[in-house]
């Protein structure tokens, strides 16, 4: 070969690889570990086009390109394995079999008991103040206040610094993120955001956030879980720059758990203590992983976790509204809250679906890669076994719905340790009575729970 046929196979060769490089970094989506910086990282991604080295090169050129590309392929697959063990090793977690032989990672933590004393803010010196007030108030000219429940609200909180609106997109968003599977107390993390608390709420600084939140926890025996999750979900929500206050409903021992009504309750008691202009209901173990998705409200109720670990980071099924939802004031109003009868495990999210398709509501949903979660692994809870009537009540969802829900409940407030609110949160402890619930129902559903319940006995 001469040298001009070699000065061309040479410009040829150079302008091949420019073209080349061109089209992958235009085309490729690789971005793991960073390796698509260069020419034989590119390699490792699997976008190599052969047919134009092929047409650039010599064959033994590109012979020769080819073997080293394999084998920085396969250096970087040994350093892509040892970080990838070390990474995952670092996660408190386990890999079980679901029923349908699917891997799920759950993530898991160990049982503790559930103490609040450490947290715990006095504020009943509090409320004796306001009720004098409101003595004072009803005797005088206030005569059109029904009852001293029309004012007993605990003292607002000072406006926050910045009057200008937040932004919709907060620029302080990380994006995803990993489960901090710390278990500090709650008193370490009163220090950690003391930035943030102010007797369970918390706001932006510098701007007024466009909803106020009210995120309602149902809860029992779950504290390990509790510190997981708020650990996790105060942070998040800081970063959206969110008005939210914390509610954790805690249903007393010796009844089976009753999660509509937990969540009913929830609702009812946050409205006694300020208006909301979001109510999200959420499960104690389940924690976001982007938070990019925001917890805000629309003109539809909204499912926030479609995406769970323990489901492949997929939606559970089609019809599922469970794990973490956001209702407007008046969209839980309208759809009477939860039924009250799902006592024991499953049903009540369905059947708050069924309510809301019901009243002409769509489903809101952001898309799997903003909405995943991890959910903690634990076991069934003493006192929460599957309702045995779920299927039936279900078949009925649409026929209650006028005459289970907001409008039925009964419960009191445990008063020994009353309404306490707490530096991250508010707690309300409740007992309820599934049987007056049961009793109260109407005599058609009451008659196909006995059918039902004398059914199994026989059985």
């Amino acid at each position: 070969m001469d040298g001009r046929g070699l000065r061309r196979m040479t410009s040829l060769a150079r302008h091949g690889f420019v073209r080349i490089s061109s089209n992958i970094a235009h085309r490729t989506k690789c971005n793991s570990l960073g390796l698509c910086s260069s020419l034989f990282q590119r390699i490792a991604c699997k976008s190599w086009p052969m047919t134009k080295i092929k047409n650039c090169l010599s064959l033994a050129a590109a012979r020769a390109v080819l073997i080293a590309g394999l084998l920085f392929f396969a250096v970087m697959s040994l350093g892509v394995t040892f970080i990838a063990k070390k990474t995952v090793t670092s996660l408190v977690c386990v890999v079980n079999k679901s029923d349908r032989d699917v891997d799920m990672t759950v993530l898991r933590v160990p049982r503790l008991s559930t103490d609040y004393d450490e947290v715990s803010l006095d504020v009943m010196s509090l409320r004796n103040q306001s009720k004098q007030q409101m003595k004072k108030l009803l005797s005088t000219k206030h005569k059109k206040y029904k009852s001293m429940m029309d004012l007993f609200v605990l003292p607002e909180l000072e406006e926050s610094g910045g009057h200008s609106p937040c932004a919709k997109l907060p620029p302080t968003l990380a994006g995803p993120s990993q489960t901090d599977t710390s278990l500090v107390s709650f008193r370490h993390m009163v220090q950690t955001f003391k930035h943030l608390h102010q007797n369970g709420r918390f706001r932006p600084r510098d701007c007024q956030a466009h909803q106020r939140l009210a995120v309602i926890i149902p809860f029992r025996n779950r504290k390990s879980h509790l510190l997981l999750l708020l650990n996790n979900l105060i942070p998040f929500l800081s970063r959206q720059q969110a008005d939210v206050t914390f509610f954790l409903i805690e249903q007393l021992p010796g009844a089976i758990f009753n999660k509509g009504a937990l969540l009913n309750i929830g609702y009812l008691e946050a409205l006694k203590l300020g208006q909301f202009d979001c109510f999200i209901f959420h499960d104690v173990d389940l924690v976001p992983l982007n938070d990019k998705n925001l917890y805000r409200c629309g003109d539809n109720p909204r499912h926030f976790s479609v995406a769970i670990n323990k489901f492949s980071y997929s939606l559970a099924y089609k019809g599922n509204f469970g794990g973490v939802v956001g209702l407007s004031m008046k969209q839980y109003s309208e759809v009477n809250g939860n039924s009250n009868l799902y006592i024991g495990w499953g049903g009540e999210d369905d059947d708050l679906l069924e309510r809301v398709t019901n009243k002409g509501y769509f489903i809101s949903r952001y898309s799997g890669e903003l909405s995943k979660y991890d959910m903690v692994n634990h076991s069934r809870d003493k006192g929460n076994e599957p309702n045995p009537f779920r299927v039936k009540l279900l078949e009925l969802a649409r026929v209650r719905q006028e005459v289970d829900g907001l409008n039925s409940i009964h419960y009191s407030i445990h008063y020994n340790r009353t309404i306490k609110d707490m530096a991250l949160f508010t707690l309300i402890t409740v007992d309820i009575d599934n049987d007056r619930l049961l009793s109260e129902a109407p005599d058609f559903i009451q008659d196909i729970l006995s059918s039902i319940d004398t059914l199994e006995s026989e059985s």
